[in-house]
């Protein structure tokens, strides 16, 4: 309970910089670490997405941004995901309904931030923010209801997007960041070398438990650290050998390996019921 606390208050923390602005300095280009729209009335960072195509189009060498991102990643990899992204706390909110992980599905996030790139360099404009989900709540509707936005076609292109997701979330936990969130897609790829990740010790029984806890469905004690792993340390307090930690650690240390696998009794996989 207090490792959920603690996420709470800096999933809180995320939500007042990058929604509300509370800092008040301005837009000084700093790189936002999660899913944000900087077209939202207070927002005072930059959103990695919104710049990584506007770099495209512009054909700029991203020194920058791909540097920024290293920092993040190589610091929480996709714990952002798990403990500031606004949007991720708006999967949280309405993560209902926990359901197994689809393998089959995990490249999509990957795909989703290779046709947002694409698309930057072919038809030169940004057409995932056209698209956002994130941008649709927090710049869309607040605009409208400022009076400043209008109901038009890209307008209900953005309820309708926003729609969608929000009913994906609603029916399975996590389901943006499980399958289509693209800078999700880029924190995955610093997921075992980041500082930060899980833990797994040798009190490990393979109960499941850690797996029924998971909101993103997949089973903790055979993919620790994983791509798809938002390290929001659900798992953690769920294990009652308290097998599992979470916390700050050199990659590569006792029992941050995905690829080895705790001794798991005969049978006891601990895997949910599938969709």
């Amino acid at each position: 309970m207090r490792l959920r606390t603690l996420r709470r208050g800096t999933q809180g923390l995320g939500v007042l910089l990058g929604v509300f602005g509370i800092t008040g300095i301005g837009m000084t280009h700093l790189l936002f670490p999660g899913l944000h729209c900087y077209a939202c009335p207070l927002a005072i960072t930059v959103c990695p997405i919104g710049l990584m195509q506007n770099l495209v189009i512009s054909g700029t060498l991203p020194f920058y941004f791909l540097g920024a991102i290293a920092v993040y990643g190589l610091a929480l990899g996709r714990g952002w995901c798990g403990w500031f992204c606004p949007f991720g706390t708006v999967n949280d909110l309405l993560a209902f309904r926990k359901v197994r992980f689809l393998r089959a599905l995990s490249p999509l996030k990957l795909l989703v931030l290779g046709g947002t790139v694409l698309a930057a360099w072919r038809l030169a404009d940004t057409w995932f923010c056209k698209l956002c989900p994130a941008a649709s709540l927090t710049a869309s509707l607040p605009y409208l209801g400022l009076g400043v936005a209008q109901v038009n076609t890209p307008f209900l292109l953005h309820m309708a997007t926003l729609g969608a997701v929000l009913l994906g979330m609603a029916l399975v936990s996590r389901f943006w960041c499980r399958y289509l969130c693209p800078m999700g897609g880029i924190l995955s790829l610093f997921n075992r070398a980041s500082l930060f990740g899980l833990r797994l010790g040798a009190g490990c029984t393979g109960c499941g438990a850690c797996t029924r806890a998971c909101p993103m469905g997949i089973v903790p004690h055979r993919e620790i650290n994983s791509s798809d792993c938002i390290k929001c340390g659900e798992c953690v307090p769920s294990c009652p050998t308290r097998a599992l930690s979470i916390g700050f650690s050199l990659p590569g240390v006792r029992g941050r390996d995905p690829l080895r696998p705790a001794r798991a009794r005969p049978g006891a996989h601990g895997v949910p019921p599938g969709q």
